[in-house]
């Protein structure tokens, strides 16, 4: 396993500072990387879906280099465990201390002391998002990827996550590197604040959700790789699983109702995909990511789709099993993500 603070690079991989490419490892659903926070280092989910550093509640022990503020937050996150069912509710406070990735190292870096909350995958979250807007005083309003860039550890700002179908992957720093991809390059406008969600002028020309090759809706993605399903609004799930043919599987806690679909493991499951006007190709998830998990005897399996009461029409999250096979670049200059199938 990778350690941030002992790794060694060389001369020809750096971009500015950063590696151009760092580990990131699988584990229950999450893909995770190694981050020193003060005198520690976690194992932290990479999420493009969220912004803030936050370190699961009793790890975080405070250092020399930390400082305490007066900021806490309560932070909801969908699909928070291994089944995609958990929501998570977290009530955080925000010390200032040293971080580092890649073995590039910010300080005085807002980093979320979880107090209080629901089990998180791993030692908690790495947020890659845009900052939050609603709340600029956090990481002095901006995220981890944007203080690289604006130390001059990164140019262009740009960053990939790169996830295989065999379990390993990595974060890739700088311009897209076009001799690990095949086929065309898909660029879509995103939003400068808050997460990697993209922006269309009409209906249109929003993306169209795809379930085994006829369009399903349109819809506004978020690119998520912080959760293990797609998530979508509660009545569009049920009516894509019914479609399908999938039992319908609910449970409601604290008011939150989330679905998902069920089927015998026998069968063919239902391609789901995206197309991204004015192109018509459609983009599925790799068969080998389609399936969230199986029973023990291997004969019910759980689709990788999940509903839940918490997300409102017609906003949907892209989460990690989306990205398997797949190269996602993030551009914080142009607001764009871009993406391409893996050589």
């Amino acid at each position: 396993m990778l350690t941030v603070t002992a790794l060694i690079l060389s001369a020809a991989a750096l971009v500015n500072g950063l590696p151009s490419t760092v580990p990131l490892q699988l584990h229950q659903g999450f893909w995770q990387g190694d981050f020193a926070v003060g005198s520690q280092t976690f194992s932290l989910t990479v999420d493009t879906g969220s912004f803030a550093i936050l370190i699961k509640e009793g790890l975080y022990k405070p250092s020399a280099t930390s400082q305490p503020t007066n900021i806490s937050e309560s932070i909801q996150f969908n699909g928070a465990s291994q089944d995609g069912i958990a929501p998570a509710l977290e009530t955080v406070f925000f010390v200032r201390d040293d971080v580092s990735f890649g073995g590039v190292t910010v300080h005085d870096f807002h980093v979320g002391n979880i107090t209080e909350g629901d089990d998180l995958p791993g030692d908690g979250v790495a947020g890659f998002s845009p900052p939050a807007s609603y709340n600029e005083d956090l990481s002095n309003g901006q995220g981890l990827v944007e203080t690289f860039c604006a130390e001059g550890q990164l140019s262009p700002c740009e960053f990939g996550i790169v996830l295989k179908t065999d379990g390993t992957g990595s974060v890739t720093f700088g311009a897209l590197d076009e001799s690990k991809i095949k086929g065309n390059i898909t660029v879509l406008p995103a939003m400068a604040n808050d997460s990697w969600q993209i922006l269309n002028s009409t209906e249109a020309d929003s993306p169209i959700l795809v379930v085994d090759g006829k369009p399903f809706t349109h819809i506004v993605p978020t690119f998520d790789s912080g959760g293990p399903n797609l998530i979508g609004p509660l009545d569009q799930v049920r009516d894509l699983l019914t479609s399908v043919g999938y039992n319908i599987t609910e449970q409601t806690n604290d008011h939150i109702t989330v679905a998902l679909g069920t089927y015998d493991c026998a069968r063919e499951p239902a391609r789901v995909g995206f197309s991204f006007p004015p192109s018509n190709e459609v983009h599925y998830i790799n068969l080998e990511a389609n399936v969230l998990n199986r029973t023990a005897d291997g004969r019910v399996c759980t689709a990788n789709i999940l509903g839940t009461s918490t997300v409102d029409a017609p906003y949907w999250a892209i989460g990690q099993t989306w990205f398997q096979g797949r190269y996602v670049q993030h551009d914080l200059d142009n607001n764009t993500l871009s993406f391409a199938d893996l050589a």
